[in-house]
């Protein structure tokens, strides 16, 4: 405007003109440019209204009133008269000086009158298309309220539904979590909030899939919801129905609610549009499987997790009410005692509490709490209502392997940590696993097991914790609820009582007769406490399985040890593991002719019985971290006699040299069928036997080395021979005082099953950099290594390879452990990107002063803690401080 203002006193002094011509010049030029925009402005518009009325009449609600028809007739007179308005070309080329001075006054005159008409006219037809309602849209289906559960402790994740329902980016949303933890409640609430919250969906539908639904039943249920007439239903091909649904759907804002999905529901297959094509449309569902949020596509997954003990009180307290809580002053103390033994489970709590409601009793009360807490859920009330709806995830995995695999977890006491590689160590001893494939298959397969069990919400995945030299496998748990429903599906729904013992129930057999005596399968007590018991162990002549874990320190007394072996005939697996009480093994044991498992690892065994030889069917025999066990007292005539075995395991706590090292890997390696071996040995000349043996190093998978003599070792020397070992996923070593780097930092090895890696007191290395070639790891400890100044020293790139080794490099990196590292001062020069990084632990490294971690990483979720002292912590050094910023909450002193 300014610039206009300049030109326009330039045009007064060089030609004279009046100040009134100027500014009608001026003036006319404005307003042919507002008319423009305006005119554009009123074409839009017509072009929105034009598409409301083409809607309308589609679903007969056209409001045809002389306003839309008026308006529509005037809008089309005046498009007329505009074809006559000039341009702005044609108007600057009617004038001079660049368009600021007219060549005529009298024509510009009229033409400013004309424009200023056209002008007045498009802004009251704007006026009025702004105010006119063309047509009624077809207001949203009056949404009935559905009858819904307590929803106790369910507000944050009805605020995260909310917010993914007004995410135009989300279309399909997932809610996932074991049966009963109140996914089809929460979705309720939803629900029924649409009824009386503002919302934006034309069309809101309700579904219930079922376990045992066809595509057929899904489109009745869908039709009637979409009021399609009967007649036309009924004489409809499917293709027709499914064009139909399409056609009803199709420009609408729907919300499709589909309650218990089992599997993938092909959309387009029942006629529902692409809910993020189709006006943002959405499709939430609940399942019990995370599986299926994948094969749905869902752009939002949420898991609907069991209440807190307090909320899970509360809502307890609900269902029993408020005057059955006043009947007696102990009723609420007991109350919660019960509420607790429903371990957060909505569907537990309500089932129990609504039984609970009117018993004023406290002596009853004593006997319900009792019942529940001894009988583990066989109130017939819980199985119908609460064991019945959870059998349904274990009705729909896939195969007997899956079945038996899940059921086998509830040998294992309430809440134990139950590590992954044990649990298939047993799999594999049961035979659930197919058994015409190789060990190594057979571990695979149990991983794709346990995956599987996860993901249909029967296990959950625990925080793993460091642990300074053991194994760090993968911990998962069982829900207590769910563990109840496997012992009871385990006992055939309870018709047979006595064929699985577990824990407590061990020491009342004393009180069975032998006809009770002779349904026991399966034992399993691992005592966790001090044990105070007397155990009277009866002859069992249809046990298969006997687990006894002691990992109790102070136990006082175990008569467990004298029984009588020979009444186990079938006893297949026997797991005595972590007994600390057990010093001498029983020659007894060698009557146990169809044992296929033995596992005697964390015992302190001090003598060892000949009468193993008779093992003839061993397959599994594991002895990691033994306690003041050696290999010299080892009978290596028990090992060659052994024929049938498959796995062999041996490491001990404290490690010390051994002169049995060789003679042991010559008797393994004579053993037909070995195809894994895990192995400590603590003398270089027997880690020279292992690496010249082809076939024990394709058999190792776990290695500790521990030897300590001072010849010197290169490590490129010892990782040519490790990258042989195929499938090696395990390393260990320790008391390395001869090991050195060697001359070059970069020589490339093959470490592609290696998933574990600790290196301790290791005094002459100075870098790791070898682990580049570790795709997989997942662990890596060092510590006490006093010279080690580099995790993975920098190198040339003409060395390394190219820079896209560091992009990939600790990419499946779950948890790093330093400590007592005093010279280092890297783990790597650049930051990477640690994309499965959960948790860092750093301990007395007072020099790494920076941690290769970026701002993305940063901003990212994964990470669970940065464990170390404050002190180190503060002073770190960053290349950006939102990186300090965004880990700080991480970090644990």
């Amino acid at each position: 405007m300014e610039a206009l203002g300049v030109i326009w006193e330039v045009a007064k002094s060089l030609f004279s003109c009046t100040n009134a011509q100027a500014a009608y010049v001026y003036k006319l030029q404005e307003n042919l440019e507002s008319l423009m925009e305006k005119w554009e402005d009123l074409q839009n518009k017509k072009k929105d209204v034009q598409t409301e009325i083409d809607r309308a009449e589609s679903t007969g609600l056209m409001k045809r009133t002389n306003e839309v028809i008026g308006w529509l007739h005037e809008f089309l007179k005046l498009e007329e008269k505009m074809k006559d308005t000039p341009s702005s070309q044609e108007v600057q080329s009617n004038q001079c000086l660049n368009g600021y001075c007219p060549k005529n006054i009298v024509s510009s005159y009229k033409l400013g009158k004309t424009i200023v008409k056209r002008l007045n006219e498009v802004n009251g037809l704007l006026a009025r298309a702004g105010n006119m309602q063309i047509a009624l849209k077809q207001p949203p289906k009056p949404i009935d309220e559905m009858p819904s559960s307590e929803t106790i402790g369910l507000d944050l994740m009805v605020h995260k539904v909310w917010n993914s329902l007004e995410d135009d980016t989300v279309g399909v949303i997932g809610l996932y979590g074991m049966g009963g933890a109140g996914k089809t409640t929460l979705m309720k609430r939803i629900h029924n909030e649409l009824g009386t919250r503002e919302h934006s969906f034309d069309l809101v539908l309700w579904i219930v899939v079922s376990r045992d639904s066809d595509i057929n039943k899904l489109m009745n249920d869908i039709s009637n919801k979409l009021g399609i007439e009967e007649g036309f239903w009924n004489r409809s091909t499917q293709d027709q129905r499914v064009s139909k649904i399409y056609d009803r759907l199709k420009g609408k804002k729907f919300l499709l609610m589909l309650d218990d999905l089992w599997g993938k529901l092909e959309l387009e297959a029942i006629g529902v549009p692409d809910p993020e094509k189709n006006n943002k449309s959405k499709v939430m569902f609940t399942t019990r499987s995370e599986d299926v949020c994948g094969k749905m596509q869902a752009q939002k997954k949420l898991k609907v997790e069991c209440l807190s003990d307090e909320e899970a009180f509360d809502l307890f307290c609900k269902k029993v009410g408020d005057e059955t809580l006043k009947c007696h002053s102990e009723i609420p103390k007991l109350a919660r005692e019960m509420a607790k033994e429903c371990r957060g489970l909505p569907l537990a709590l309500i089932t129990v509490g609504s039984a609970m409601a009117g018993v004023g009793s406290f002596e009853a009360w004593m006997v319900a709490k009792n019942n529940l807490r001894s009988s583990h859920w066989t109130a017939s009330d819980f199985e119908d209502k609460v064991f019945h709806i959870l059998k349904f995830s274990y009705d729909k995995l896939p195969d007997e392997a899956h079945k038996n695999c899940f059921l086998y977890c509830a040998l294992y006491p309430e809440d134990f940590e139950i590590d992954t590689d044990d649990l298939i160590d047993r799999w594999i001893a049961e035979g659930f696993l197919y058994d015409d494939i190789s060990i190594y298959d057979m571990y695979n397969q149990g991983k794709s097991v346990v995956e599987k069990l996860i993901l249909s919400c029967l296990l959950e995945e625990s925080i793993e914790s460091f642990h300074f030299g053991w194994r760090n496998n993968r911990i998962i748990k069982m829900h207590d609820v769910i563990r109840d429903m496997a012992l009871w599906l385990a006992r055939d729904e309870d018709k047979n009582k006595d064929k699985v013992l577990v824990q407590g129930e061990v020491f009342s057999m004393s009180k069975m007769d032998s006809k009770r005596l002779n349904a026991i399968e399966r034992i399993s007590i691992i005592i966790t406490e001090s044990l105070d018991e007397n155990w009277n162990f009866l002859a069992c002549p249809n046990l298969i399985t006997l687990f006894f874990s002691i990992r109790y320190l102070f136990v006082r007394h175990n008569p467990f040890f004298s029984t009588n072996f020979q009444s186990l005939k079938r006893l297949r697996v026997l797991d005595l593991s972590y007994t600390t009480s057990l010093e001498v093994i029983s020659p007894k044991i060698g009557e146990l002719i169809n044992l296929e498992f033995l596992n005697i690892s964390g015992t302190s065994v001090s003598s060892f019985p000949i009468e193993l030889k008779k093992l003839k069917n061993l397959r599994v025999f594991l002895m990691e971290y033994m306690n003041g066990f050696s290999i010299n007292i080892f009978p290596l005539a028990v090992i060659e006699s052994l024929e049938q075995l498959k796995v062999f395991r041996y490491s001990r706590i404290s490690p010390v040299i051994e002169q049995g090292g060789i003679s042991l890997l010559e008797k393994l390696e004579s053993l037909p069928n070995l195809e894994e071996l895990g192995i400590q040995l603590t003398s270089f000349t027997s880690v020279q036997r292992l690496f010249r043996s082809t076939r024990l190093r394709g058999c190792s998978r776990h290695l500790k080395l521990n030897w300590m003599e001072q010849d010197t070792v290169e490590m490129s020397s010892l990782l040519a021979s490790i990258s042989e070992m195929t499938h090696l996923d395990y390393i260990h070593l320790s008391g390395q005082y001869s090991l050195v780097d060697g001359s070059s930092i970069t020589q490339k090895c093959h470490l592609g099953k290696l998933r574990e890696v600790h290196i301790a007191v290791c005094f002459s290395i100075t870098h790791l950099t070898w682990l580049r070639y570790a795709p997989l790891l997942e662990y890596l400890g060092v510590y006490y290594c006093l010279s080690v100044e580099h995790i993975v020293k920098e190198a040339n790139d003409e060395d390394v390879g190219s820079e896209s080794k560091n992009d990939n490099m600790f990419i499946n990196l779950k948890e790093l452990l330093l400590s007592k590292i005093p010279k280092l001062v890297s783990i790597h020069k650049r930051a990477l990107a640690f994309p499965s990084l959960k948790r860092i632990r750093v301990k007395d490294c007072p020099n790494l002063r920076k941690l290769p971690l970026n701002s993305s990483f940063a901003s990212k979720n994964n990470l669970v803690a940065i464990v170390g002292d404050t002190e180190w912590w503060d002073k770190l050094e960053w290349d950006d401080t939102i990186i300090e910023h965004l880990l700080r909450p991480k970090f644990q002193d």
